[in-house]
């Protein structure tokens, strides 16, 4: 059971809902520390340590990489799920790759990237849901991050 935030623009929203409509904002808010209170604040660190440890939705996840792009002037552009041996990234963008989905990797590369959230959550449904036009209810957001199988 998530409890709805009660302030602010994300009022009525459950933390899941909010880390999957604006993710900046759940990591600035569990930066700045004390925006979440009482059951809020509980919730929102386990939420945290599930978003940052997404399991691959593949069989075999230690066979593949989340390989996450870069532009040249650091701004996030995409995530691939991509096979462990494939050969790295080669040209002017900048890579990573990690064996879990991290949500806070947007926010470590770039403060503040609105546009950047956008593509990573536009990826994210496409990996996880089959098609990046998506809806993600409430009740989808919730089951996603109730559903122990989707973590490491």
């Amino acid at each position: 059971m998530w409890t709805e935030i009660t302030f602010g623009k994300h009022s009525g929203k459950t933390l899941p809902q909010l880390l999957l409509t604006d993710p900046d904002y759940f990591f600035w808010a569990m930066e700045e520390g004390g925006v979440f209170k009482g059951s809020l604040a509980t919730q929102a660190a386990s939420l945290l340590s599930k978003a940052r440890r997404v399991k691959i939705p593949k069989a075999n996840p230690d066979d593949w990489s989340v390989e996450y792009v870069c532009a040249p002037d650091g701004k996030f552009a995409r995530f691939e799920i991509v096979e462990e041996d494939r050969p790295r990234h080669v040209g002017s963008s900048l890579t990573a790759r990690s064996a879990t989905l991290d949500f806070s990797f947007v926010r470590g590369t770039n403060r503040y990237d609105k546009s950047g959230y956008k593509l990573f959550v536009r990826n994210f449904k496409y990996y996880y849901f089959g098609s990046s036009d998506k809806r993600l209810t409430k009740k989808i957001c919730e089951e996603f991050f109730d559903s122990s199988s989707n973590f490491t």
